[in-house]
């Protein structure tokens, strides 16, 4: 080869982004005369140019490109461009040298010569550098990638002077691979970034494209960049299996933290799959923990909404199908079962939870269920958990029930008061775990076994609660129901919750009726409405000094049906009606005082085409003069038509137009009064009762068929019928009618019992006689401390409680008692902390520098009511526990603060936009010096 064929092969080819950069970088350094003629610029590379002919520079000026192989052609192009007089550069790519070419040319040229391009020079230029670190420059393969790898829009502008290695590879990696495509920025290159490539169908062809030489070099720098999970990537890159890169890594995770016989042979197994490529131990570990790190990643993502995480979605599922193939092929089941994120770990933890609850069943006297408790936990920290809520919810659910047996049999309610406030503070949840227990596991027959027998156990139990409160129901229907005593009847909600709103000047109201809602939907829901910015609060604690603020039930009218419970409801009396009677009752009501009142059912509740509400309910909501009722029937109508999801939650987007209902209440600064007409039953494989008098699924006429077993004859005034009398079974396993999904009419707690909600927009004034509610999850569902059977459930004492352990009168011929006394006390959580606190001189010293000094039984009466609560206490909630004046929450919940945060420690936190309280018990430990013991 000579020396001018050596110098001809080292130029370079040019991509029309570094031409334009160059020809910008020469003319503005080289300025021509204004009036002369257009330029020809001669530029050293390869004489190749398959692009448009005309490029137009940033500052718009329009350059031709052309290319010549000799000196004559670079001779006729400069005649060419003389004789066209053309008003543009013409700018000729050719690898001849000066000395090729002669003066006779190079006199007619800009700058007369060949203007060679330096990559390095040029690369520097486009990155806004001016200098190049000397590993990179001393890459080759590096200048000439990144040129012909250049974007038409230029390489980023660095914000410093050095153009370093990494951040030219890193550039080049994304221009060449799309490795950036995964988290948007090329500079943050790892091996998880790495990984989520080799997904995208183009990787391996990305790569292998690419020139021996820049393949090689960007190998080995990913390598150096992104650790050395790397090399297995690029080995399977090799072996044609990059697809593989995720499940194998996710296998080799559980292989390599396994010792036994088994894990060896397979991986063995894996030198195999990689061709036998030297790829040791660190290697693969490497990879293992990369793995897992993205696939726990893709987890959270695809539960996004979009298209985005219904895109890694598909990639989830597509790893982890392959990846359990995987398992299958290298013989790595019993390592596998460990997985915290392969579907076998997860199947291997289900099988747990399993054996433990058939365990727990095997075993019904036992104090607790700790193996249970254990793989529960273990089962919910899976990362499959987040893709596999429902079945982890049966779980929880079924270790609840779990809970609940091990505190004992229930003593029967000994009223219907008592009934009532127990089937909402405690047996409503239990319906709602069973609901879940019922639906079911998806595939693990063993489970699905001890959830039969669990569901068995658990509905025997609340079989005998029904049949106890049947009996209770009939006597105090007989005797007139509530004569005296705290029971809340449906007849009188709109008296004892809703007018007093309206007579005390109280925040306009919203009066929800969800019909057919049960106690274990509104418990779900509640939690539902909280997160959604409400807070809860008692309507009646008021009114009832004694106790403290609860969630309260009201008694449905009988027979529990909407034509007679609801009417009752919107009439204020007991009665039959349909919607015009409701409608009328309502908005002609004389609690309101002359005030409009409206009424939509759900004829009226929707709008036209675009419109979730109709503009009649809209305009009422907005006027805070009108009183406004709304029923909406999505559960009741569940009950007759079932419903299609296998779902067995009630959740706020499930329940029609709540959701938008809430958010104009929410505006319009309303109260929210939630409840219902009636509850339900729902129907799981129950018996058909032939009987001729049948007036519903659930009740009959009483006739010559006698009361038989799973019915009550109900009589007295509270029963609207003929005679006032009916037989209604109480058993939830029986029905008159046609199979339905659900049912009522009858006796069961769940269909008398009505859940009573009430709600106030976070920071809203809360109105006279209302008590906000700490949270109302019964002790049983996710406790704090180990679950030990306890004594009877006690329930509320009356307003001026007698001699414990006595009943207050009844009137005459009432045998049944509303309440129960021997409620028991609240007990001061952690009382030796909150001693050791005022005894310390650091409390002292912040209680005496603050501008208003503090009642000591106020901040304890705060603390005591943060530490029952875990921490954490809505404001209203926060402030009232304390005494404290609701319109005052926020300034003494910043007072407190500044007394217990030392040195701006946060101990005490508002969080949520101020409207939730939190203690933060270690900072109190260490900022005021209290013992590690003391509790």
């Amino acid at each position: 080869m000579t020396a001018a064929d050596a110098t001809r092969s080292r130029v370079i080819r040019i991509t029309p982004a570094a031409l334009t950069r160059k020809i910008e970088q020469q003319l503005a350094r080289h300025r021509r005369a204004a009036d002369g003629p257009a330029p020809v610029i001669l530029l050293r590379a390869e004489p190749q140019w398959a692009t448009e002919q005309t490029l137009t520079l940033t500052d718009g000026t329009p350059i031709r490109v052309t290319t010549a192989v000799s000196a004559l052609a670079v001779w006729d192009h400069l005649v060419g461009h003389r004789t066209g007089d053309a008003p543009e550069p013409l700018v000729v790519l050719t690898d001849l040298t000066d000395t090729e070419l002669g003066p006779g040319v190079l006199s007619d040229v800009f700058r007369n010569k060949v203007i060679t391009i330096e990559p390095w020079s040029l690369i520097a230029d486009c990155f806004g550098a001016q200098r190049v670190d000397p590993r990179l420059a001393q890459q080759r393969w590096a200048g000439t990638a990144l040129i012909d790898a250049m974007p038409s829009t230029g390489w980023p502008k660095l914000s410093g002077t050095v153009l370093t290695r990494d951040v030219a590879l890193s550039c080049l990696a994304a221009a060449r691979l799309g490795l950036n495509a995964t988290d948007g920025d090329a500079e943050n290159l790892d091996g998880a970034a790495l990984l989520r490539w080799t997904l995208r169908p183009e990787a391996t062809a990305a790569l292998t494209d690419l020139p021996a030489d820049e393949r090689a070099g960007l190998q080995h720098w990913l390598v150096e960049r992104t650790g050395t999970s790397a090399r297995p990537v690029f080995a399977l890159i090799k072996a044609g299996r990059v697809g593989d890169s995720l499940p194998l890594g996710l296998v080799c995770a559980v292989l390599w933290s396994d010792d036994s016989a088994d894990a060896a042979r397979a991986k063995g197994r894996v030198d195999q799959y990689l061709n036998d490529a030297a790829i040791g131990d660190q290697e693969l570990v490497a990879l293992g923990r990369v793995a897992e790190q993205v696939v726990a990643e893709m987890l959270v993502e695809s539960g996004r909404d979009g298209v985005h995480g219904a895109a890694v979605g598909l990639h989830l599922r597509q790893v982890l199908d392959r990846a359990e193939e995987l398992v299958i092929q290298l013989g790595a089941q019993t390592a596998a079962a460990s997985s915290p994120i392969l579907r076998s770990g997860f199947d291997h933890l289900v099988g747990t939870v399993a054996d433990a609850l058939h365990g727990t069943l095997a075993k019904p006297g036992q104090l607790s269920a700790p193996a249970l408790e254990a793989a529960v936990d273990a089962l919910g920290r899976h990362h499959l958990a987040s893709v596999q809520r429902q079945r982890v919810e049966r779980a929880r659910m079924a270790l609840r029930l779990t809970r609940w047996l091990v505190l004992g049999d229930p003593t029967p309610p000994q009223g219907v008061g008592e009934a009532i406030d127990q089937q909402v503070a405690q047996w409503g949840w239990v319906d709602w775990a069973l609901t879940h227990v019922w639906a079911g596991e998806e595939a693990h027959p063993v489970l699905q076994a001890a959830y039969r027998d669990l569901y068995a156990s658990v509905a025997a139990r609340r079989r005998a609660l029904d049949e106890a409160f049947a009996g209770r129901l009939a006597t105090w229907t007989a005797a007139g129901g509530p004569l005296s005593g705290p029971t809340l009847v449906v007849e009188k909600v709109l008296e004892r919750v809703v007018a007093p709103l309206i007579r005390d000047a109280g925040p306009p109201v919203l009066l929800v009726i969800l019909d057919g809602m049960s106690t274990a939907v509104a418990a779900e829901l509640a939690q539902d409405l909280t997160d959604h910015g409400l807070v809860e609060f008692d309507p009646l604690s008021g009114a009832d000094k004694a106790a403290q603020p609860r969630r309260r039930g009201v008694v449905a009218a009988l027979p529990t049906l909407t034509t007679v419970s609801r009417a009752s409801l919107l009439s204020g009396k007991l009665r039959n009606g349909g919607q015009d009677d409701e409608r009328t009752a309502f908005e002609s009501h004389p609690l309101w005082a002359g005030r409009p009142a409206r009424l939509f059912h759900k004829g009226s509740l929707h709008g036209g085409a675009g419109e979730v509400l109709g503009s009649e309910l809209v305009q009422a909501l907005g006027d805070a003069q009108t009183v406004v009722a709304v029923v909406i029937n999505t559960v009741d109508d569940a009950l007759d038509r079932g419903r299609e999801s296998a779902d067995a939650s009630w959740r706020l987007n499930n329940l029609g137009p709540l959701r938008v209902l809430l958010d104009h209440a929410r505006s319009a600064g309303r109260a929210v009064i939630l409840t219902s007409d009636h509850g339900h039953v729902l129907h799981r494989d129950g018996t058909h009762r032939s009987v001729d008098a049948a007036e519903s699924g659930r009740h009959r006429r009483p006739g010559s068929t006698p009361v038989g077993a799973g019915e009550v004859l109900l009589s007295g005034p509270r029963v609207v019928a003929d005679e006032h009398r009916i037989v209604a079974l109480w058993d939830p396993d029986l029905r008159y009618g046609p199979k339905n999904a659900g049912y009522h009419g009858g006796a069961a707690l769940a269909e008398v019992t009505i859940p009573l909600l009430a709600f106030l927009s976070r920071g809203a004034e809360v109105p006279a006689g209302w008590g906000a509610l700490s949270d109302q999850r019964p002790a049983w569902w996710e406790p704090v401390t180990p679950i030990t059977p306890a004594a009877p459930v006690a329930t509320i004492p009356p307003a001026a409680p007698p001699r414990k352990g006595t009943r207050r009168p009844v009137p005459q011929g009432q045998e049944a008692l509303d309440i129960v006394l021997d409620a028991p006390a609240v007990p001061a959580p952690a009382p030796g902390l909150l001693d050791a606190l005022f005894a310390s001189e650091m409390f002292e010293a912040q209680q005496t520098s603050t501008p208003r000094r503090m009642p000591k039984p106020k901040i304890r009466a705060a603390l005591d009511a943060l530490l029952a609560a875990n921490n954490t206490l809505p404001l209203p909630v926060f402030a009232q526990r304390a005494g404290e004046v609701p319109a005052r929450a926020n300034g003494f919940a910043t007072t407190l603060a500044r007394i217990l945060n030392v040195d701006n420690f946060e101990v005490l936190q508002l969080i949520d936009g101020g409207q939730t309280v939190r203690l933060n018990v270690a900072l109190l430990r260490a900022q005021f010096g209290l013992p590690d013991d003391v509790r």
